[in-house]
């Protein structure tokens, strides 16, 4: 088990925060240390994925041509990149 004495300024934050959502502010102190150590985690991926990077891109184009132009019941594509 970890305990924090937060200085008083972050302390009060965190408890109007808790409060104005419903929370308790060990609820919401739990939240965003999960929050921040999953960024984390992400930030630590994405660094090694650029790392790893051999630079080598497809085009949209061919992804098209391999899986299809498909589009939604309205007739949008569902390319975001389109």
């Amino acid at each position: 088990m970890i305990q924090l004495d937060l200085p008083d300024e972050l302390e009060q934050l965190l408890a109007r925060f808790a409060d104005e959502i419903g929370m308790s502010s060990e609820e919401l102190a739990l939240l965003a240390i999960k929050d921040r150590l999953e960024d984390l985690e992400d930030l630590a991926a994405a660094e090694a994925a650029i790392a790893n990077d051999d630079g080598e891109r497809i085009p949209l184009a061919d992804i098209l041509a391999e899986f299809g132009n498909s589009t939604d019941e309205n007739g949008n594509s569902l390319y975001a990149a389109e």
